[in-house]
């Protein structure tokens, strides 16, 4: 499995990339640009604050977190966040806030979203590239 050009990690997925999953490692490694929602960073940290490590994961996380194009939340993202929010309420599919938010900025930024996590599968237009499927 090979990914060019852009692509967005869920928190997921940095997280079995620094456990060094060969496919996840692959896919991020062989990227043209990769993305980093700010939310995803968000997770990161609290994930490195909330541990026996926090000092050593926290500096993991901004290592990674400087070899990635940090995407912030924007008007636009907020629109598209709106939109999928609808959606999967009128499909009756709840998600989590933060994978809504994740999902925006994929969808805003035309990115593919790696991931493990199916509940993405239930948004439209998300191109999801699940490592474990």
């Amino acid at each position: 499995m090979k990914v060019s050009g852009r692509l967005a990690v869920d928190t997921n997925a940095v997280i079995a990339y620094r456990e060094g999953i060969l496919t996840v490692c692959t896919l991020i490694e062989g990227a043209d640009i990769l993305f980093l929602p700010v939310t995803v960073l968000g997770e990161l940290l609290y994930g490195a604050l909330n541990s026996a490590k926090p000092q050593k994961n926290k500096q993991a996380v901004h290592k990674f977190s400087a070899q990635s194009v940090l995407v912030p939340i924007d008007e636009t993202i907020a629109i598209r966040y709106a939109d999928v929010r609808l959606q999967l309420k009128k499909i009756g599919h709840p998600i989590p806030e933060n994978d809504i938010w994740i999902a925006a900025i994929c969808l805003e930024l035309d990115a593919p979203l790696l991931t493990r996590d199916a509940h993405f599968d239930y948004i439209r237009g998300l191109e999801v590239i699940n490592w474990e499927q």
